[in-house]
């Protein structure tokens, strides 16, 4: 994912060299999703885009996957690289993916899409399409319409940590609009307060989608 076509990249440079960016437990949503489903081969392959942490790396491991992990962020890939030695790691540029034609069995992509533009998100997940393989899936989540924690103006992240970072919120619609190639799809919703601040609101929509 060149530069210039994420100009929040230095962001997410910055982001992933502080120690809260450092996540080591893996979200409970995408630990249910999974546990729907047993790997679909002898050899199942997973991966991790937009990996951030890697915190979803064990989770993929335990399960029986060989895990990949991708994400357009140097300082991410390395952190993972030192973290989870075992995980094969990949530095990704725009679509299309350094990837063969259905590859995965499984494609884990948490809270990823919300942070391109539409028309980049929905080319990032073309393309994550390609190379799923038939009868495989896909678990992702997106910011959802009414979500005030990220404090976005004008597509613009207002916290101290993230601030300068894009940012896009979907409604159920929207959603629905990005799965129509798959065979099936289930969707969910979250929302949470953070502790303390009962006021602010962190809204997610949840996917599991079936090629």
């Amino acid at each position: 994912m060149k530069p210039a076509d994420h100009p929040s990249k230095e962001v997410w440079e910055t982001h992933y060299t502080r120690p809260k960016a450092k996540l080591s437990y893996p979200d409970e949503n995408l630990v249910r999703m999974i546990s729907k489903f047993p790997p679909s081969s002898p050899s199942p392959k997973a991966l991790d885009f937009g990996t951030g942490s890697g915190r979803h790396c064990v989770l993929l491991k335990d399960f029986g996957y060989e895990v990949y992990a991708a994400d357009y962020s140097e300082n991410s890939v390395q952190s993972v690289k030192e973290s989870y030695p075992w995980v094969q790691t990949f530095l990704l540029n725009s679509p299309p993916y350094p990837f063969t034609d259905e590859k995965f069995d499984l494609i884990v992509s948490w809270g990823v899409l919300h942070y391109n533009s539409p028309d980049l998100a929905k080319s990032m997940l073309d393309d994550t399409f390609r190379i799923l393989k038939k009868g495989g899936y896909l678990a992702a989540s997106v910011r959802a319409e009414g979500d005030t924690h990220l404090k976005a103006e004008k597509g613009k992240i207002g916290t101290a940590d993230l601030a300068g970072g894009a940012t896009w919120f979907y409604s159920k619609e929207n959603v629905q609009a990005l799965l129509k190639d798959f065979s099936s799809f289930e969707i969910g919703y979250t929302e949470r307060t953070p502790l303390g601040k009962l006021d602010e609101r962190i809204c997610h929509w949840i996917f599991l989608a079936q090629k």
